[in-house]
């Protein structure tokens, strides 16, 4: 009899005994959610690169309009804004025009302008507008030799992606009037459009 009362005695107190263990086991906390490392790129700061195109020029003098295609290559510089997903900066660049006409030619360009865009992450499409020059030159035995800058106008827009943080590559489209200017009496005024397809890269630090 007594054996049987210690029997269930030590039973019950073994019972109790797990349950408190049980009760004490520390509870596991609910895995956290990795966190995302992505984070959408920055377009603001300072970038410097170089371009490679084609020019479809062509010039007005002693009344005649003369075609005067040519390959070119340049370097530009800017700066870069950015507020939400609107991009914003100014832009310089200077490209020298390798074919040569027979009596005339453009023998550079450069231009000053604006640039506003809209970014898609690393992928920027935007407009760009400012001040445009050239330098024109008229060289040609019968009506005498010229050459003078001429000043006006640039509008343009185009596409850039980045490769990585800092590489850049851009394709763009500009038009540009270079107004007229006053070659002398033997040649009178000489005046100058372009259409310039560009595709360059650039550098961002």
């Amino acid at each position: 009899m007594h054996i049987r009362i210690f029997a269930i005695a030590a039973l019950a107190l073994s019972s109790a005994v797990a349950a408190k263990a049980a009760d004490m086991t520390p509870e596991q906390s609910a895995p956290q959610p990795e966190q995302s490392t992505y984070s959408v790129y920055n377009w603001s700061g300072f970038y410097l690169g170089g371009q490679g195109g084609y020019s479809w020029n062509k010039a007005k003098y002693l009344g005649a309009d003369q075609t005067l295609n040519s390959g070119s290559a340049g370097a530009h510089v800017g700066y870069n804004f950015q507020t939400g997903n609107i991009v914003y900066g100014i832009e310089n660049d200077f490209n020298y025009n390798f074919e040569k006409g027979n009596k005339a030619d453009l023998q550079w360009d450069a231009s000053g302008r604006a640039r506003v865009g809209y970014a898609f992450d690393r992928t920027l499409l935007f407009a760009t507008a400012g001040i445009a020059a050239t330098g024109g030159k008229v060289d040609a035995p019968a009506i005498g030799k010229k050459d003078d800058i001429l000043i006006g106008w640039t509008a343009g827009a185009g596409v850039e992606r980045a490769l990585t943080d800092n590489i850049l590559v851009r394709g763009e489209y500009r038009y540009s009037d270079f107004g007229k200017k006053d070659f002398g009496s033997d040649i009178g005024d000489f005046s100058a459009t372009q259409q310039k397809i560009i595709f360059g890269a650039s550098y961002k630090f």
